[in-house]
């Protein structure tokens, strides 16, 4: 039995996919009864989390810049720093130090399945634009677990290699543009009621 029993959406970009990712966090509601991560490839070594700070000024949803060992809360965006590599056990979020160039290109797959272990069928993988193939073995991991794999379409997408590649992968639930995405994650959760999270 999975551990999470609330919705967990995680969601990998790459290469072209602040745009979409924008595009889907600006159309959420609020109160959406569900659990969001990000996972992006951006260079270790910034010194600010801009990318929490372009998002917080785009969507509607509270965003966090998660802790080590912080639990995993509802209609909340969790946005990690650059040089963390964050995974999720049980109900809690992990975050290690980005040691080398292989874990930064490994973000979206680790991400994937442990949200896949901790979450079972109530775990959401979306897979947006970028390069090479990271989050195609995190995709099967939901999909195995009974989850959710949603997919940018290729020609919405900048660079089409990851949602190319997830679609070779697995049997997507949904394919669409950024918007569509965002309108089929609102659908997912709802009629859904959170469990309040315990610290």
């Amino acid at each position: 039995m999975a551990a999470v029993e609330n919705l967990v959406v995680a969601i990998g970009a790459s290469a072209g996919g602040l745009d979409p990712l924008i595009r889907i966090l600006d159309r959420l509601p609020t109160d959406i009864q569900a659990t969001l991560l990000v996972a992006t490839h951006r260079p270790p070594d910034a010194s600010e989390n801009r990318l929490a700070q372009i998002l917080r000024r785009h969507t509607p949803v509270h965003l966090s810049e998660p802790t080590d060992g912080q639990t995993l809360h509802c209609a909340t965006l969790f946005v990690g720093a650059p040089a963390e590599f964050i995974v999720v056990k049980g109900n809690r979020i992990r975050i290690s130090e980005l040691l080398d160039r292989a874990m930064r290109l490994s973000r979206i797959d680790a991400l994937f399945e442990t949200v896949a272990e901790a979450a079972g069928e109530n775990a959401v993988g979306v897979v947006l634009s970028g390069m090479l193939w990271d989050g195609v073995e995190g995709l099967k991991k939901i999909q195995q677990a009974g989850g959710h794999c949603l997919i940018q379409h290729p020609m919405d997408a900048e660079y089409k290699d990851m949602p190319v590649n997830a679609l070779r992968a697995v049997k997507a639930d949904f394919v669409g543009e950024a918007d569509a995405l965002a309108d089929e994650l609102t659908r997912i959760a709802a009629g859904r009621r959170c469990i309040p999270a315990r610290d």
